[in-house]
């Protein structure tokens, strides 16, 4: 796994660790894509599609759908 990723992880967990809140999950994806230049794709779709849970409601993951989703996608 590159440094990037595991960035990305270890403040996601962070997150993850506090009281679970989807914008704040969405808002820190989202700041990450601007912050860095992402080349690995798997990493690219896991934070295009993370950032993307604040368009509305029903795009938002549960805690535990999240932890899925990261496990499928990037781990």
């Amino acid at each position: 796994m590159n440094e990037m990723t595991q960035e990305f992880l270890r403040n996601i967990n962070f997150l993850l660790e506090k009281e679970y809140n989807p914008r704040d999950v969405a808002r820190y994806s989202f700041s990450f894509s601007l912050d860095h230049r992402i080349e690995d794709r798997k990493l690219e779709y896991a934070v295009d599609y993370i950032g993307g849970m604040d368009a509305g409601p029903e795009f938002e993951l549960t805690k535990e759908e999240l932890i899925e989703f990261i496990n499928t996608n990037l781990l």
